[in-house]
């Protein structure tokens, strides 16, 4: 099959951009691609039935793909829609156990793509039909080198993220003994952490990774195959030298020293940033050999290209 035109749901996601990312790269991969913002529509139409606005909108528009953006979608809206809409959904996160109600919305769907390797087979046994493994990317314009000559954003090690769990947050107190730390994101202060700010969007993360020596990559989990966050591939697409907790099977991704570091516990951490600091040369070839390889290998326009051949070719992705 050949898929021309294609309706995107989700939301806006202000702060990483993911969703404006993607719908840019797909309106250069297909004839037209038409963005569906699930909870304006609620918010808009919240005195009639906002779901059955949504559903009337995709039947006008009569897509080759319904392509959904993690659970952006009223289920009655996807039970009715799957019955005579190829579909499928792009799912960025990863829940451990399943979450439930992605199997709901999964069962109805034609793909699934999930972002680790991990969930692959359990999802098929709990009755996915296609799910297929995915990774993110960054975006081929707005994740760029961005000088600055503002010092605010300087810092030998800067992190940007929230403390989700006792490993990223007692990793990043023990830094902050020994470093110059800035941390970027919520919740910080609870931690005796400053909190440089809240709330941060792509041009402030282009300014961070160009004027701190190292960023730090702490993902929540290092047992789930393959699945980094997106600031992975943020921090590489703007240019930052990337400091990373090994993940599984991240080697068969990246190559260590070439493209990024990693560190496996928080005294290889520390003993890393030690030798990174006193090695200019090295770490600025890595951050652009790293730069390189993300917008060669994974912008959007990759990730998106990769999804729809997929589905016209009816086979699996990396």
């Amino acid at each position: 099959m050949s898929i021309a035109k294609v309706v995107f749901l989700g939301k806006s996601k202000k702060k990483t951009g993911n969703t404006k990312f993607m719908l840019k790269a797909l309106r250069r991969r297909v004839e037209e691609a038409v963005f569906i913002n699930v909870p304006r529509h609620k918010k808009l139409f919240f005195w009639t039935d906002f779901q059955e606005i949504i559903h009337k909108k995709i039947i006008k528009a009569n897509p080759d793909l319904v392509l959904i953006y993690s659970k952006d979608i009223p289920y009655k809206v996807l039970e009715d829609i799957s019955t005579f809409c190829k579909t499928a959904i792009f799912y960025p996160d990863v829940k451990v156990p399943l979450d439930e109600k992605l199997i709901l919305y999964a069962r109805l769907v034609d793909y699934l793509f999930i972002t680790n390797k991990s969930q692959l087979d359990e999802l098929k046994l709990r009755g996915v039909k296609n799910p297929i493994f995915c990774m993110q990317g960054c975006d081929r314009d707005e994740h760029r080198i961005m000088p600055t000559k503002n010092r605010t954003w300087v810092s030998e090690v800067a992190f940007i993220g929230r403390p989700s769990n006792d490993y990223r947050i007692k990793l990043l107190k023990l830094i902050n003994q020994h470093y110059h730390l800035k941390v970027w994101g919520s919740s910080w202060q609870d931690f005796d952490l400053t909190c440089l700010k809240n709330h941060v969007y792509p041009k402030d993360v282009a300014k961070i990774c160009y004027a701190s020596k190292i960023i730090l990559g702490c993902d929540v989990r290092e047992d789930i195959e393959c699945h980094t966050s997106n600031r992975t591939w943020i921090t590489l697409g703007c240019g930052g030298f990337l400091l990373t907790r090994y993940i599984l099977g991240m080697d068969t991704i990246f190559t260590k020293g070439v493209h990024l570091e990693w560190f496996h516990s928080k005294e290889e951490c520390l003993d890393l940033i030690d030798y990174y600091l006193t090695h200019d040369g090295k770490r600025k070839k890595i951050a652009r050999r790293g730069y390189e390889f993300v917008h060669s290998n994974r912008t959007y326009d990759v990730v998106m290209n990769a999804i729809i051949s997929c589905i016209e070719n009816n086979r699996g992705i990396r």
